[in-house]
């Protein structure tokens, strides 16, 4: 056993968003080194079939939709009901790939609402919870390389994720010497259900030459915790591009985006379930 897993080992982890992609990823992750989990996303089924998938730990479920007032608190009460939370993984979220004028109102609040409040309430139900405690916690949250730079077409999604980053950071260095770690993780593109379901997916050579697997981004992510960094950006492509955003004025940074993701595709697909 390495200092890798017993770091963690025998702890209790939330992970929200935790039905596909990078959560479920991350879940089973954990599992592996010995870490029970309180799983939520809003499909039943997914959440189920995800924490079958998680063997040798206690799993519980629960069901929850973040993209609505007040399920960051209920979903924390039901989280916490049978004992404390170790590690809060907030990967819960969203996005569209459309012009910000053609998108309904409603939709962009369920995306404020899941990307940022609902993970800004569950930090700050986390912190509160270890504001006095002497023993280890970590919280990872999920950001992304369009925390980097404005990203048209997705203006409200990229805004989002560079307040996720910009928050964690912030979180990160008030916390530094503490028994308390923040990190943000920022990935690229990833394998998953996100781009069908925000209507992307016509993108260039670029951007499919970084993707990384959900597999991937969660190694990353949990290697990243253990470690207490501040923020990680997984894959060396990635981190170039994100590197390189410093290099342009940030209209041109902004135009280059624009080439490197394409067109939107003609329809808009029904918000997935997260």
């Amino acid at each position: 056993m390495n200092t890798y897993t017993t770091a963690i080992l025998g702890k209790r982890a939330l992970v929200t968003g935790a039905s596909s992609g990078i959560g479920a990823a991350i879940a089973r992750e954990l599992a592996t080194l010995g870490v029970d989990l309180v799983l939520t996303a809003r499909r039943r089924d997914a959440l189920e079939a995800v924490a079958a998938t998680c063997t040798g730990v206690k799993v519980e479920t629960i069901t929850a939709d973040l993209g609505q007032p007040d399920a960051a608190h209920a979903l924390w009460d039901a989280a916490t009901a049978n004992g404390p939370l170790d590690i809060l993984i907030n990967n819960a979220g969203f996005g569209y790939f459309r012009r910000f004028d053609e998108v309904d109102w409603s939709r962009d609040a369920e995306l404020v609402q899941l990307n940022m409040t609902s993970l800004v309430a569950l930090a700050r139900c986390f912190v509160d919870a270890h504001r006095t405690s002497i023993t280890p916690a970590q919280m990872v949250n999920i950001a992304s390389t369009g925390a980097y730079q404005s990203v048209p077409n997705m203006a409200l999604y990229a805004a989002s994720k560079a307040f996720v980053r910009n928050f964690s950071e912030a979180l990160h260095d008030e916390h530094r010497g503490t028994p308390l770690s923040v990190t943000c993780i920022c990935p690229g593109g990833t394998e998953t259900a996100f781009h069908a379901a925000s209507g992307g997916g016509d993108y260039s050579w670029i951007a499919n030459a970084s993707t990384k697997s959900a597999e991937f981004v969660a190694h990353a992510a949990i290697r990243a915790m253990v470690r207490g960094q501040r923020t990680v950006v997984p894959g060396l492509f990635n981190k170039l591009t994100c590197f390189g955003v410093r290099l342009l004025s940030w209209p041109l940074a902004s135009r280059v985006a624009t080439q490197v993701l394409g067109k939107p595709r003609l329809a808009l697909p029904r918000r997935g379930a997260i």
